[in-house]
């Protein structure tokens, strides 16, 4: 796995998990599965839009498309897994936090969010990895 396709996941995970991710989804995905959809909805999406532009960008700038590559069809399974996963670790962790975060233990509060960073990206690296090779 190149470098680029590294930092490339760690930037996406981190505009789609955060930046994207509204004030109302944020405090309320603890309790509503349907906040809850809404973030880890808009969260696929992004990870949609960056595939696509990438395909865009092998197709007319390198003349080549992701099959070229190597890649099939066979790649679209990373949406499904990757809302699939997200939406399991964001429903336990996102409970676990608030739990934390209304006993005014911040710190256990910031030690399940960092857990749950590790879970996306192993999730993220080990999907991509099982698609690439």
């Amino acid at each position: 796995m190149s470098l680029t396709l590294i930092f490339t996941v760690l930037i996406v995970h981190w505009v789609a998990d955060f930046v994207f991710q509204t004030h109302w989804q944020a405090t309320n995905k603890s309790t509503s599965n349907f906040a809850l959809y809404k973030h880890i909805r808009n969260y696929t999406v992004t990870w949609l839009v960056t595939f696509g532009l990438w395909v865009t960008y092998s197709n007319h700038i390198l003349h080549m498309s992701a099959i070229d590559h190597g890649y099939g069809l066979e790649i679209l399974w990373f949406f499904p897994i990757t809302f699939v996963s997200h939406f399991v670790t964001d429903y336990f962790s996102s409970r676990m936090v608030s739990y934390y975060w209304k006993k005014d233990d911040i710190h256990n509060a910031f030690v399940v969010i960092g857990f749950d960073q590790i879970l996306h990206y192993v999730q993220l690296f080990l999907t991509i990895n099982w698609l690439l090779n």
